[in-house]
Protein backbone atom coordinates (compact mmCIF):
# COMPACT_ATOMS: atom_id res chain seq x y z
CA UNK A 1 0.00 0.00 0.00
CA UNK A 2 1.59 3.36 -1.05
CA UNK A 3 1.32 6.26 1.61
CA UNK A 4 0.78 3.69 4.62
CA UNK A 5 1.39 4.38 8.02
CA UNK A 6 2.18 1.97 11.22
CA UNK A 7 -1.91 2.63 12.49
CA UNK A 8 -2.38 1.01 8.98
CA UNK A 9 -1.57 -2.20 10.60
CA UNK A 10 -3.30 -1.05 13.87
CA UNK A 11 0.89 -0.32 14.91
CA UNK A 12 1.52 2.85 17.17
CA UNK A 13 4.82 4.28 17.88
CA UNK A 14 5.40 4.22 22.06
CA UNK A 15 8.40 6.67 22.73
CA UNK A 16 9.82 7.04 26.27
CA UNK A 17 12.35 8.50 28.46
CA UNK A 18 13.99 7.28 31.51
CA UNK A 19 16.31 9.54 33.78
CA UNK A 20 16.64 8.20 36.92
CA UNK A 21 13.48 8.81 39.19
CA UNK A 22 11.97 11.15 36.10
CA UNK A 23 10.92 10.18 32.66
CA UNK A 24 8.25 10.83 29.61
CA UNK A 25 6.44 8.95 27.83
CA UNK A 26 3.98 8.67 24.66
CA UNK A 27 2.15 7.43 21.74
CA UNK A 28 1.36 8.47 17.88
CA UNK A 29 1.16 6.84 14.93
CA UNK A 30 4.18 8.79 12.87
CA UNK A 31 7.73 7.54 13.08
CA UNK A 32 9.37 10.99 12.91
CA UNK A 33 7.06 12.21 15.28
CA UNK A 34 7.97 9.65 17.45
CA UNK A 35 11.52 9.86 17.57
CA UNK A 36 11.40 13.74 17.27
CA UNK A 37 9.36 13.95 20.80
CA UNK A 38 11.97 11.14 22.41
CA UNK A 39 14.87 13.38 21.60
CA UNK A 40 13.14 16.78 22.90
CA UNK A 41 12.01 15.26 26.02
CA UNK A 42 15.36 13.60 26.51
CA UNK A 43 16.84 16.95 26.06
CA UNK A 44 15.60 17.94 28.66
CA UNK A 45 17.65 15.69 31.29
CA UNK A 46 21.50 16.08 31.68
CA UNK A 47 21.44 12.00 31.71
CA UNK A 48 19.04 9.48 30.40
CA UNK A 49 18.02 7.53 27.95
CA UNK A 50 15.05 6.68 25.69
CA UNK A 51 13.68 4.57 22.78
CA UNK A 52 10.57 4.52 20.19
CA UNK A 53 9.22 1.27 19.90
CA UNK A 54 6.22 -0.62 18.28
CA UNK A 55 3.04 -1.59 20.00
CA UNK A 56 -0.40 -2.69 19.42
CA UNK A 57 -3.37 -2.42 21.86
CA UNK A 58 -4.25 -5.89 23.59
CA UNK A 59 -7.11 -7.01 26.19
CA UNK A 60 -5.95 -7.32 29.22
CA UNK A 61 -7.15 -8.82 32.18
CA UNK A 62 -7.27 -6.29 34.68
CA UNK A 63 -7.35 -3.39 32.26
CA UNK A 64 -9.33 -1.81 29.33
CA UNK A 65 -6.33 -2.35 27.02
CA UNK A 66 -2.51 -3.24 27.06
CA UNK A 67 0.25 -2.55 24.99
CA UNK A 68 2.25 -5.64 23.11
CA UNK A 69 5.23 -4.31 22.33
CA UNK A 70 7.33 -5.18 18.96
CA UNK A 71 10.26 -3.71 17.53
CA UNK A 72 12.14 -0.81 18.95
CA UNK A 73 13.33 1.73 15.79
CA UNK A 74 15.65 3.67 17.42
CA UNK A 75 17.49 4.24 21.03
CA UNK A 76 19.30 6.86 22.42
CA UNK A 77 21.33 8.03 25.62
CA UNK A 78 22.50 11.07 26.88
CA UNK A 79 25.42 11.78 29.21
CA UNK A 80 27.00 14.71 30.79
CA UNK A 81 24.23 16.41 27.87
CA UNK A 82 25.02 14.33 24.86
CA UNK A 83 22.91 12.97 23.06
CA UNK A 84 24.09 9.93 21.19
CA UNK A 85 21.72 7.58 19.15
CA UNK A 86 21.18 4.22 17.66
CA UNK A 87 18.73 2.86 15.07
CA UNK A 88 17.39 -0.53 16.99
CA UNK A 89 17.12 -1.96 20.51
CA UNK A 90 20.15 -0.70 22.94
CA UNK A 91 17.66 -0.15 25.52
CA UNK A 92 19.78 -2.69 27.94
CA UNK A 93 23.01 -1.21 27.28
CA UNK A 94 22.34 2.86 28.08
CA UNK A 95 22.06 2.48 31.68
Amino acid sequence: MIGSTAQDDGLFLVWEVEAGGDGKCGVTDDEAAAEKDMLSALATFRHGRGRVRYARLAPAPRAVYDYRYGTTLITAHRMDGVTVSIAGDAWEDTQ
